[in-house]
């Protein structure tokens, strides 16, 4: 009942604020796309109202009605291009209809993307825009990475996100959370400084709980980047030794049993590594099979049996876990070439962003 009842009452003031601007409407867009509350409630009245679907649609005709101008560059121009190249290949996929289904989710996710371009002005407007996405994606899992500190510590985590997935992914998109919650962190002051620091620590946990040995690693690479590219490298140095020294001793040695099999020595290959480099060979040969347009738009899965010489060693319909993998099988070289471009895009004007803030 708590939770319908906290549900209702965000949508009322989300809806009230929505009515302003665009900017608020898109914010409302991304707590339902993000903390999927007809997920978290528990009623059902959430679930047969299709919240994100109306909300987007609103987003989108209150940008137009807005007067906001679209601006289109190159970069908008890769994300099209890479848009029309997977609907190309989920309608010739080999599963077109499966396919084409999951298009339609992808496109919402492009339109959005570019009018978030568009609708974010001022560096307000994307702080505002950071602390949405960081709390809505981050309130559930903080809450049950700090309830497992305390009341469970050590205790493995394997509840899914729906936003995310299994636990694999959901550590790692938990370590793309934590520089998103310690950049909102680093520029607030006194409780709120305070209250983001928390949060992190809760999402950080929440990661590792899932025992997944990519969220590790992913965690270990943010932790990396964030005192090399830090000002202050002995303040950092200091708030990751405290982070470390709370939450790693808890860890059993279940846990690190797991994390000692993260190594480049093949007579000590689990089966889950093994697993992993066939489904990238898989994906390859997808590729070289239907060089042009893949497989179809996440048509991985459901190929998957056709191209597995094994005949079910690593069991069936398995994903590709990859990113880049994923995208050859999926949408061939042309689509993985286009991904490249994109990636490349992306950092090259993160590069200069950060070079314009020194």
């Amino acid at each position: 009942m708590f939770r319908t009842v906290f549900v209702v009452l965000v949508l009322a003031a989300g809806w009230g604020f929505a009515l302003q601007s665009p900017l608020y409407a898109a914010c409302l867009y991304l707590w339902i796309a993000y903390f999927r509350p007809e997920s978290w409630a528990w009623s059902d009245i959430f679930s047969t109202l299709n919240l994100s679907y109306i909300a987007g649609i609103y987003l989108v005709f209150r940008t137009f009605l807005s007067g906001t101008r679209l601006r289109l560059d190159w970069r908008s121009g890769l994300l099209l291009l890479f848009l029309g190249h997977s609907l190309l290949s989920a309608s010739l996929g080999l599963h077109a209809d499966a396919s084409f289904g999951y298009w339609q989710d992808f496109a919402k996710m492009i339109v959005v993307s570019i009018l978030l371009t568009n609708i974010i002005q001022t560096p307000a407007d994307l702080r505002l825009v950071m602390i949405v996405i960081a709390l809505s994606l981050g309130f559930e899992a903080a809450k049950q990475g700090w309830a497992q500190l305390v009341l469970d510590p050590g205790g493995r985590n394997d509840n899914g996100v729906p936003f995310l997935g299994d636990n694999n992914l959901v550590a790692v998109g938990m370590a793309m959370l934590v520089p998103l919650v310690a950049a909102l962190a680093a520029t607030s002051t006194g409780i709120y400084k305070r209250a983001f620091q928390f949060l992190n620590i809760g999402v950080i946990y929440r990661a590792l709980s899932t025992y997944s040995r990519g969220g590790f690693l992913s965690i270990g690479a943010v932790s990396a980047i964030w005192f090399w590219r830090s000002p202050r490298k002995a303040r950092t140095l200091v708030a990751v030794v405290v982070a470390a020294a709370l939450i790693l001793p808890v860890m059993p040695q279940q846990f690190w049993d797991r994390m000692s099999t993260i190594t480049v020595d093949t007579e000590q290959y689990d089966d889950s590594q093994q697993s992993r480099l066939h489904f990238w060979q898989v994906a390859i040969a997808m590729a070289n099979d239907r060089p042009l347009i893949g497989v179809g738009h996440r048509g991985y899965e459901r190929a998957y049996n056709q191209y597995d010489w094994t005949e079910g060693k690593f069991m069936t319909n398995r994903a590709v876990h990859s990113a880049w993998f994923g995208v050859l099988a999926e949408l061939g070289y042309p689509g993985l070439l286009l991904f490249i471009a994109i990636v490349f895009g992306s950092l090259r004007s993160c590069r200069r962003v950060r070079k314009a803030a020194e």
